[in-house]
């Protein structure tokens, strides 16, 4: 019996090391993370969308509101412009170059990473993307859980505030904050607008803690036709030049 009794509890010593500890749950490494996200927006190549964007002057406290139509193909190719005010807003990135035509005047035309946020929401490569967060100074090594807006979320990077980091739905594997820098970008508002196809209808754009635009989808349609001329910055800035030269 004494023989018996010291067996299991060899036994029972021998297995407590290899049970699961229910204190500290499994944690993905951040790039099958990546790689879930990724496949959430697989069947995503263009992006037709009409919004309702706000900007706030943080200068003078004064908001405008507009109508817009956002333009995006996989993976880099992205426009926005007010319909028949091209030269009042105008923004354009292609790849790493962005050009920005503000009330008529190029306020932008440089490579840029504003725009990061918007490409998580296509087909990529989650090899790429994964990249890209470590240009923006993410740290991808570091991963963990955290609670946001009453989710559960896996944080990759830094935990503390000024940190640069990137929040994901721990179930649905949706996008819901990207920060570095100054730049802050919140996705809510998730809604199926196809089948098994999600998009966040809610995108707000902070800049050092003040909100400076927010994004509200009115229409969206995937995988339409885009001309890809409409990306094509060094055209486009020369017919801007053009155009103004003859005014």
């Amino acid at each position: 019996m004494a023989k018996r009794s010291n067996f299991l509890i060899f036994l029972f010593l021998l297995i407590i090391p290899i049970l699961p500890s229910g204190v500290l749950p499994y944690i993905l490494p951040s790039s099958q993370i990546i790689e879930f996200m990724t496949n959430k927006f697989a069947t995503i190549k263009t992006l037709t969308i009409t919004q309702h964007t706000k900007i706030k002057d943080i200068h003078q406290e004064k908001e405008k509101a507009f109508g817009e139509i956002v333009s995006l193909s996989s993976p880099y190719l992205y426009r926005s412009e007010i319909p028949g005010q091209p030269g009042k807003r105008l923004i354009i990135h292609n790849k790493a170059k962005t050009l920005r035509i503000i009330d008529r005047k190029i306020t932008y035309d440089e490579e840029s990473y504003d725009l990061i946020y918007r490409f998580f929401l296509l087909s990529h490569d989650p090899a790429r993307l994964l990249e890209m967060l470590k240009e923006v100074g993410i740290n991808t090594d570091k991963v963990s859980l955290t609670r946001f807006e009453g989710k559960i979320a896996y944080l990759i990077g830094g935990k503390k505030e000024e940190s640069a980091r990137l929040l994901i739905d721990k179930e649905l594997f949706f996008p819901l904050l990207l920060k570095y820098g100054d730049y802050r970008f919140g996705f809510s508002d998730y809604i199926e607008f196809m089948e098994h196809t999600w998009y966040p209808f809610q995108i707000v754009y902070s800049y050092k803690g003040e909100i400076i635009e927010e994004y509200t989808v009115m229409d969206i349609q995937a995988n339409l036709p885009i001309d890809v001329s409409l990306f094509n910055i060094p055209l486009i800035r020369d017919k801007f030049i053009q155009s103004e030269l003859k005014q």
